[in-house]
Parts: C-alpha cells; sequence; structure tokens
C-alpha cells in the first residue's frame, strides 16, 4: 500500500491567465505598505487577476517592505487617467507616508469615491481603513486591520486571521461582482 502525502504548496500561477478575470486598481503613493500590495497580489494573481498600479506620481514609485526595505514599482496609470468601470476592484494598501499624499490629491480622492459610487469592492489596509471610511462619507468606525467596502457598506476586519480574511473575501467578492455584470 502507498501512501500519498497531500500537497500543501500553494496553487501554481499561469502567467498567460493573469488579467483574464480582470485588473484591479492599487492606489498608491511614496511610502506605502509593499507588503500590503505583494500580499494582494500573490492572492489576486492565483484567481486570475492583474494587479495595475495606480499613482500621482510619473514612472516609479517606491514602497517599504514589512523589514522596511525600499521597493520600487513601475506606475501603469494615473488616478484620472481611468474610471472605476474598466477595474473590478480597488486595493488601497497601507502606509501612513503614502497616504497622507494619497489625501492631498484630488484625483485619487476622486478615484476612490467612483468605486465606492459604482460599488466596485474596494479592500483597504491598515492605515488605509479611515481613508475609505471618509471617502463613503461614514464615520471611521472601529478601526481593524482591513476594510472592504462593497455597495456602498464599510466591513472592518479586525483579530488574528484578519488580513487573510479580508483578501480572501476581497477576491471571493471581486468573483461575484464580475459573474453578476
Amino acid at each position: 500500500m502507498a501512501f500519498t502525502k497531500p500537497h500543501t504548496r500553494p496553487k501554481r500561477i499561469d502567467l498567460a491567465q493573469i488579467g483574464e478575470a480582470g485588473d484591479i486598481a492599487v492606489l498608491v503613493a511614496d511610502g506605502f505598505a509593499a507588503s500590503d500590495l505583494t500580499e494582494v497580489a500573490s492572492a489576486a494573481e492565483q484567481n486570475g487577476y492583474r494587479t495595475v498600479i495606480v499613482s500621482p506620481n510619473k514612472s516609479l514609485v517606491s514602497g517599504r517592505s514589512a523589514s522596511n526595505e525600499e521597493m520600487n514599482f513601475v506606475v501603469d496609470a494615473h488616478p484620472g487617467d481611468r474610471s472605476a468601470d474598466s477595474f473590478s476592484g480597488l486595493l488601497i494598501p497601507g502606509g501612513a507616508h503614502g497616504l497622507s499624499r494619497l489625501a492631498d490629491d484630488q484625483d485619487a480622492r476622486l478615484l476612490i469615491q467612483d468605486f465606492i459610487k459604482t460599488g466596485k469592492p474596494v479592500l483597504a489596509m491598515s492605515e488605509a481603513a479611515p481613508v475609505l471610511s471618509e471617502a463613503a462619507g461614514k464615520e471611521p468606525g472601529e478601526s481593524g486591520q482591513a476594510a472592504l467596502a462593497l455597495r456602498g457598506d464599510i466591513f472592518a476586519a479586525g483579530g488574528e486571521d484578519a488580513r487573510e480574511d479580508a483578501i480572501s473575501t476581497f477576491i471571493k467578492t471581486l468573483d461575484l461582482v464580475q459573474e453578476a455584470a
């Protein structure tokens, strides 16, 4: 009798299928939490989504990893270039420095509001949760490790598995919204 060990390795990503499910806008400015982006991008790519870096910066935007190392990313679009209709959802990574810059950018604020108005999923990580509440015209409620907006409602995620739960719910919500469209 042979014993087979179950595979615990994550599902492989087929590079040819990235983007087939849709694009996720990632709204960032210098100083954002790059670990938030990489964590969500990994889950998104496994489900066929592509991340598109949207920033007020011209060509490169820098973020900070969990170990505080600088990481640079190529800017794909500017906040005023495309509307929420051209994306499946929006990710706003944390990082206080980057968020303060986004708060000063009118096109960035308008893009967030456009996503909320169209009812598309928005995932705000860490310090970005109050920014999402403000853009939705809601009082910042319970501060969690992440917040998810869908159809005008905002749901805060707190607790030990909050980040993982918020990311998986965001990806599942993207799929449901795509199927309904």
